[in-house]
């Protein structure tokens, strides 16, 4: 199967764009998510992502919490506590970063 740039076929190239923070092929979007994409550029009310994005922060602030009072329990040294909190921190983003992009795509 010959791909797009290949064929010279460059309006079949899926459209990209910046979501929220988020590297977005608007192709794949299910219409709905792309037109609520598109709207959040006018209408910030549009935000196909508000639910996620809310419970993201509620999760994050309540496992960081967690994890801090437990390491600090244990009394583990400041640098392992940071440590511990910033890798939590990338497992949670790249975790809701997938839920989201699952959100656009409708998969």
């Amino acid at each position: 199967m010959a791909t797009p740039a290949a064929t010279g076929n460059v309006q079949a190239l899926p459209h990209r764009t910046t979501f929220r923070g988020l590297d977005v092929e608007l192709g794949r979007c299910t219409p709905a998510n792309r037109q609520a994409v598109k709207a959040t550029e006018r209408d910030a009310a549009a935000n196909p992502l508000a639910d996620l994005e809310a419970l993201e922060e509620r999760v994050s602030a309540e496992a960081a919490a967690e994890l801090a009072v437990a390491l600090l329990r244990d009394q583990r040294p400041n640098h392992e506590i940071e440590d511990a909190l910033c890798d939590l921190r990338v497992y949670l983003d790249e975790h809701f970063t997938q839920r989201k992009l699952i959100r656009l795509y409708g998969h």
